[in-house]
């Protein structure tokens, strides 16, 4: 049964004062219905979703070096 209507991310990458870059990341969730989905579903889909745009921004700043 699917239980989500849509899945959607903001995410915010801004430059460290310390060097490096901070990672702010917003998730809202739509359900379809009045369902209530699980801590723990919802939690191993932040994790998916930040592997998928972690390899993302690596295959971007590799391939534009200069972006950085």
């Amino acid at each position: 049964m699917n239980k989500l209507e849509k899945i959607t991310y903001e995410i915010k990458l801004e430059a460290s004062p310390a060097g490096g870059s901070i990672c702010k990341t917003t998730s809202k969730y739509y359900t379809i219905g009045d369902v209530e989905l699980k801590e723990e579903a919802i939690k191993e889909g932040k994790e998916k979703a930040s592997g998928i745009l972690f390899k993302a921004i690596e295959a971007y700043l590799l391939a534009n070096s200069d972006a950085y």
